[in-house]
């Protein structure tokens, strides 16, 4: 009969020859690519069989899915840890919260494997990797929303702002800017970070106070939005 250990230890050790297949994936696809790495390179690489690689995850867009979706779900709970700027100008909070979006995706893969992705779901729409990889989008927007509803936003109409339509105008606007860092080596994150100051800069001037554009405060506790 098994014993509670032994299944203890049959569960880690999965657990770690999961992880491993994962890391020797990551370092492969910005090695030589997501095109050109095999099953069978990835298994060489963690020393097991392909057959196994195929248990764990089924396909290298399997592998695909883990990488990105397991590391932007943990990017977000740790994000949700980090103190949040209170008393700043508005710009600040919203660029270092996109700042930080970018910088955590290269994070959890390299520029070469964020190009793969995005390119999968314009050519293979209706792949899984695609559908998968299009709710991250939806994650990333409901990070955004998250972190936005806990201020204080008044507009110059002086009615009260759809959090998640301003999350997802933010959003539409840091892709563009997202697109260039992963396709154009020579882009830095400063780069980025002054091409996003461009796009959303004004669009945020357009819609809120100035009260608000000079120093925008955390919502007291209890408050709503």
């Amino acid at each position: 009969m098994t014993t509670q250990a032994e299944l203890g230890l049959r569960d880690r050790k999965k657990a770690r020859r999961r992880e491993d297949i994962i890391a020797a994936a990551i370092e492969l696809f910005e090695e030589k690519g997501v095109d050109a790495t095999t099953i069978a390179d990835i298994a060489e690489a963690c020393e097991v069989s392909a057959p196994t690689v195929f248990n764990y995850f089924g396909s290298k867009d399997g592998i695909l899915v883990a990488i990105t979706e397991e590391g932007t779900q943990r990017k977000r709970e740790s994000g949700s840890r980090r103190p949040r700027l209170d008393g700043v100008p508005l710009a600040d909070i919203v660029l270092d919260l996109f700042l930080e979006i970018s910088q955590e995706t290269l994070d959890i893969a390299s520029r070469r494997v964020w190009r793969y992705a995005e390119a999968s779901v314009i050519r293979r729409p209706e792949t899984e990797l695609s559908a998968r990889f299009r709710n991250i989008s939806r994650l990333l927007v409901e990070a955004i929303v998250e972190r936005l509803d806990i201020y204080e936003l008044h507009t110059r109409a002086g009615t009260s702002i759809d959090t998640r339509y301003l999350a997802t105008v933010l959003y539409d606007l840091w892709m563009p800017c997202y697109l260039t860092l992963i396709t154009e080596p020579q882009t830095t994150l400063a780069d980025h970070n002054a091409m996003l100051s461009q796009r959303i800069t004004p669009i945020l001037t357009f819609i809120f106070d100035d009260n608000t554009l000079a120093a925008t405060y955390l919502r007291k506790t209890g408050e709503t939005a």
